[in-house]
């Protein structure tokens, strides 16, 4: 048994290391080029890993199979209830976008790491998680020319980077789970069956099934991360008027917090021609809710400005001061967001999802500046997930056990340019891979998923983003922190 817990010890620090090593690899990478990540915190990821990106990032109401293998619901804690088995999921995306403006466009890719995370059982009534991901990344550059009076072709440059990171543990329960059961052996069922009372006595169920189905989450949060920008106003060759930059760093560093419900009831049966007939297939209806508390959060602005001029090498000469200052304290205000979703899941064979959720980015303000290019945004989704027969082993039945999964998803955007919205829709699809033995303590799942969407419009002198998101996971089921018993 020591040896056993040598091997599982080792394998814990092997994939917490790379887990790490990943992590601390992806702040280094250049996430988007979306010149709406200039805006804000910038460009707001995906909350999700591969599975639900291919379901149209629907995610609210997505609970475990009964069967391996298990993932981790990172955006609706409530769903970490359900893990049964160690879990471990990282993944990282390519992105593939062409920038279109009235007159011309631009195509850009990024590859980066997006996300890793290990999720375990808490005995019988819960599960917990922990891992990080970027919550936020900027990275664009913006050239516009404007002919001014007595001056000349004045260009402007607009660049920034970095983005905003989340460190994230946390933990579902479902703290009434035996209520179905104390419910069937009570006297208050046998008395409810014994004087024909059905319909009492299938409401009383129905209660006490979704009662002990009823798993609650929370997740905490720590965002940290910078983020640059630079403008340049460069003037056209003139001796009377220097050029100028300005530099803003924005540091954050603070936690959030968010949280989630989820239930199901099952179908097991139909009534037809006066007869009750058991489903071979049960099904099982579930709703879920999820909320992001909205959130001061600390950070700190510095400011540099100065003029300057370029020699004949094309080196910058800085030539004096105009404004600097240095590590500001002050607030980012962050919007309250929930959503509600519902699934039916036909046996182990069929998963269908829907969310619908709203941002109310009004109350965004940055260092304690309200912003007038935000408003309030909602979000719809729908996805399905589709695997002909999990159980069915071997070589010859291997295309069986893959998972078929297509999804969209549209939201009207929470930037508001020009009185225009940035709207953002995608339509979606992926593969669930089976690798390894197979055994049900120990599976592993290549998770593949392909966006493409449409954000924003050439209308008003703005851009349009059409972009192809390649999102490849990796999920690993293991019976690890498990006392083996024998007889």
């Amino acid at each position: 048994m020591k040896i056993n817990k040598h091997i599982t010890l080792l394998k814990t620090t092997f994939f917490a290391l790379v887990f790490l090593c990943m992590s601390l690899f992806s702040y280094s990478q250049i996430l988007t080029s979306s010149p709406y990540s200039r805006y804000g915190l910038g460009e707001l990821n995906i909350q999700t890993f591969a599975t639900p990106a291919a379901m149209g990032g629907s995610f609210i109401a997505y609970h475990q199979d009964t069967i391996a293998p298990f993932f981790i619901n990172v955006a609706n804690p409530a769903g970490l209830a359900s893990i049964k088995l160690t879990s471990l999921e990282l993944g990282g995306q390519a992105q593939f976008t062409k920038i279109s403006s009235s007159g011309s466009s631009i195509n850009k890719k990024n590859i980066n790491f997006s996300y890793g995370s290990i999720g375990f059982p808490l005995k019988r009534f819960g599960g917990a998680a922990f891992g990080i991901m970027p919550y936020s990344t900027v990275g664009y550059k913006i050239t516009s020319n404007q002919e001014v009076a007595t001056v000349g072709n004045m260009t402007y440059v607009f660049q920034g980077d970095g983005g905003i990171n989340k460190a994230f543990i946390g933990i579902g329960v479902k703290p009434f789970r035996k209520q179905a059961y104390k419910f069937h052996f009570s006297n208050l069922a046998d008395t409810l069956i014994q004087t024909n009372q059905t319909a009492k006595y299938k409401r009383k169920r129905l209660g006490r099934q979704l009662l002990s189905e009823l798993s609650i989450g929370a997740t905490g949060n720590y965002l940290f991360g910078t983020i640059n920008q630079v403008t340049d106003v460069i003037y056209p060759g003139s001796i009377t008027y220097y050029n100028t930059k300005r530099q803003r760093s924005v540091q954050v560093s603070d936690f959030v917090f968010n949280g989630g419900l989820q239930t199901h009831f099952t179908i097991d049966s139909v009534k037809s021609h006066g007869q009750r007939r058991a489903l071979r297939q049960k099904i099982k209806i579930g709703a879920g809710f999820f909320i992001n508390t909205p959130a001061e959060i600390n950070a700190k602005q510095s400011n540099i400005i100065y003029n300057y001029a370029i020699d004949g090498f094309g080196v910058e000469r800085p030539r004096d001061t105009v404004l600097n200052s240095q590590d500001n304290a002050g607030t980012i205000t962050l919007p309250l967001e929930m959503g509600v979703g519902l699934s039916i899941k036909k046996g182990e064979k069929l998963t269908v999802l829907m969310d619908a959720a709203t941002t109310n980015w009004n109350s965004f303000k940055y260092f304690s500046t309200p912003s007038t290019d935000f408003k309030n945004s909602y979000r719809f989704s729908a996805g399905l997930n589709y695997v002909p027969n999990k159980l069915a082993f071997g070589t010859a039945n291997y295309i069986k056990r893959i998972q078929y999964r297509l999804g969209i998803s549209y939201s009207d955007g929470y930037l508001d340019l020009k009185n225009t919205a940035i709207s953002n829709a995608f339509i979606s699809a992926g593969l669930g891979l089976p690798v390894g033995i197979g055994r049900f303590d120990d599976i592993a799942v290549v998770n593949i998923s392909a966006q493409y969407g449409k954000m924003g419009t050439i209308s008003n002198s703005l851009l349009q983003e059409d972009y192809v998101r390649l999102v490849l996971g990796f999920t690993f089921n293991k019976r690890w922190f498990i006392k083996y018993k024998y007889d």
